[in-house]
């Protein structure tokens, strides 16, 4: 799936966050979080940002549980994720043009940013300097530190 439509987005935003698909609120700048989960999902068997979208934890249904807010400026906000994932706050960048797009309807903009898994020779990808710092892996439930055992398991291999 390449480019998609609001209707294709939404449905697999209902389909609730799992271990592929995370949703991050950024209404006028990237999160830091979504860096996090850039590792994650790098580092486990890939998967989808989505920014613009607010989740209530608290309600079960998933069309109350995520909120299609949008977000402002969402060139500029592309532009610096580009830029953040090619410095050095990201030891690799994996990505290609494709694997981020804006996906609009009147009054609304979402990016998706679509992480492949990163070849085991590039594996792990951390956030910031430190591997054993910012090295994160995905479970259902979300994103968490990778242990130092998963990561020297990463460097061996």
């Amino acid at each position: 799936m390449s480019i998609m439509n609001m209707q294709e987005l939404k449905q697999l935003i209902y389909n609730g966050e799992k271990v592929d698909i995370e949703c991050k609120e950024a209404e006028s700048n990237v999160p830091r979080s979504a860096y996090e989960s850039y590792s994650a999902f790098a580092n486990t068997k890939g998967g989808y940002i989505i920014l613009g979208v607010k989740e209530n934890k608290k309600k079960t249904f998933p069309e109350e549980r995520f909120m299609v807010q949008g977000i402002q400026n969402s060139k500029k906000q592309v532009e610096d994720f580009w830029n953040t994932i090619n410095s050095s706050k990201v030891n690799r960048n994996i990505l290609k043009d494709e694997d981020i797009f804006i996906v609009e309807e009147p009054g609304i903009s979402l990016i998706v940013i679509k992480v492949p898994r990163a070849d085991y020779k590039m594996r792990p990808i951390y956030v910031g300097e430190n591997p054993y710092k910012g090295t994160f892996k995905r479970n259902n439930e979300g994103d968490y530190h990778a242990t130092e055992h998963e990561i020297r398991g990463m460097i061996r291999d």
